[in-house]
C-alpha cells in the first residue's frame, strides 16, 4: 500500500495563504451582505407642494415608513430627513410624530436634518405613518434663458439605505404652471409617481409666469451636487483596503515568518505604544448622525443645504 507523498513545505505556504485569503474574501462578502441589508424601507412617501403668490411654498411630506430590522440598531425611535434649504419654518406635523427630536434649539440652528421623535418604539414588521409641513423659501430661480419663466428645481429627501416602494408627489396648479417634467396631470395638479432604489431620486421642475407672483424673491439656480457619507466610491475603496490586508496577512503567515526564525530582527522583551484616532465615523451632507445618533434611521436631502426651524408648531 502506496503511501501519501508529504507535502512540500512550498506547497504548505501556499495552502496557509489560500486558505487565510479565502477565508478572509468570504468574511468580507458576508459583512456587504449585513451592511447592504437595508434596515427599513418606505412603503409610501408622498410630498404635495402649494405655490404662495410671493413665491414661497408650503411642502407637506408624508411616510409610511416600514421596520424591517430592529436588533442591528435597535427599534425606530426618531427618524431624520433632510429639506430643501435652511430657509423653512415647521408648521404642522402629525401621525406618530410626537415633536422635535432636534432642530432649533437655544437660538442655534443645526445643519441639514430635522430630527422626529416618534410616539412609540416600532420593531421589525411595524408600519409608522407621520407627516409634517414646512413653510419654504429661497426656492424660486431666475430663468437665464427666458426671465418672464422663473422656475422652482426641486428634488425631495432622498434615501440612500433603503428602497421606495412607491412614491407620489405633486404639484398644485392654482397658480398656472406654465411647463413642467411631470409625468401626468390630474385635475390641476402635477403628478410624478414611480418607484425609488437605494440612493434614486425624482426631480420637479416647474416653469411659472413671472405675472403670477407679487414681489416674489428669486434666487440664482447653482446645481446641487448630491450626496452622502455612504458615496459608492468610499465604500469600494474601502473594500479594496480591506482585501488588500487580508492578502497582507495571508502572506505573512504563509512566509513571513521566515525573515524573523533565522536570528535577524527578532523582537523581544520592551514595550510598544501605538497611537490611535478618534471616531470613524464620517460626516458629509445629511448622512452626518449616521448610527452614531442610535435609534433612528438617516434620510437624505441635497448635499450642503441647511434647515432652520423657527418654532415648534402650535398644535
Amino acid at each position: 500500500m502506496s503511501q501519501k507523498k508529504p507535502l512540500s513545505e512550498s506547497n504548505k505556504k501556499w495552502l496557509i495563504f489560500l486558505g487565510v485569503t479565502a477565508a478572509g474574501m468570504l468574511l468580507i462578502a458576508l459583512w456587504l451582505i449585513y451592511k447592504n441589508t437595508p434596515l427599513d424601507r418606505l412603503r409610501e412617501y408622498e410630498v404635495h407642494v402649494d405655490v404662495n403668490r410671493d413665491g414661497t411654498m408650503e411642502i407637506t411630506y408624508h411616510y409610511r415608513w416600514e421596520v424591517l430590522n430592529d436588533s442591528r440598531e435597535g427599534p425606530l425611535t426618531w427618524v431624520e430627513l433632510g429639506l430643501a434649504n435652511s430657509q423653512c419654518e415647521l408648521t404642522d406635523y402629525g401621525g406618530a410624530v410626537t415633536g422635535l427630536h432636534y432642530g432649533y434649539r437655544n437660538g442655534l440652528f443645526w445643519e441639514n436634518l430635522i430630527g422626529l421623535d416618534l410616539d412609540r418604539e416600532y420593531c421589525k414588521g411595524e408600519v409608522v405613518d407621520f407627516y409634517f409641513t414646512v413653510h419654504q423659501e429661497g426656492m424660486l430661480c431666475e430663468n437665464a434663458e427666458n426671465a418672464s419663466l422663473p422656475f422652482y428645481d426641486f428634488t425631495p429627501g432622498w434615501f440612500e439605505n433603503m428602497p421606495t416602494e412607491h412614491y407620489l408627489f405633486t404639484w398644485s396648479d392654482r397658480m398656472e404652471i406654465q411647463e413642467s417634467n411631470a409625468d401626468r396631470i390630474e385635475s390641476g395638479v402635477h403628478v410624478w409617481e414611480g418607484r425609488l432604489k437605494k440612493g434614486e431620486k425624482r426631480r420637479m421642475k416647474v416653469y411659472y409666469a413671472m405675472e403670477a407672483f407679487e414681489e416674489p424673491e428669486l434666487v440664482q439656480w447653482a446645481r446641487s451636487y448630491g450626496g452622502t457619507g455612504n458615496d459608492q466610491s468610499e465604500e469600494i475603496a474601502n473594500v479594496l483596503i480591506y482585501m488588500l490586508v487580508v492578502v497582507f496577512f495571508g502572506y505573512r503567515l504563509a512566509w513571513g515568518r521566515d525573515k524573523y526564525e533565522n536570528g535577524r530582527g527578532y523582537y523581544r522583551g520592551g514595550s510598544h505604544h501605538s497611537g490611535t484616532g478618534g471616531c470613524a465615523c464620517a460626516c458629509a451632507g445629511c448622512a452626518c448622525a449616521c448610527a452614531c445618533a442610535g435609534g433612528g434611521r438617516a434620510g437624505c436631502s441635497k448635499k450642503d443645504f441647511f434647515i432652520s426651524i423657527k418654532e415648534e408648531p402650535k398644535r
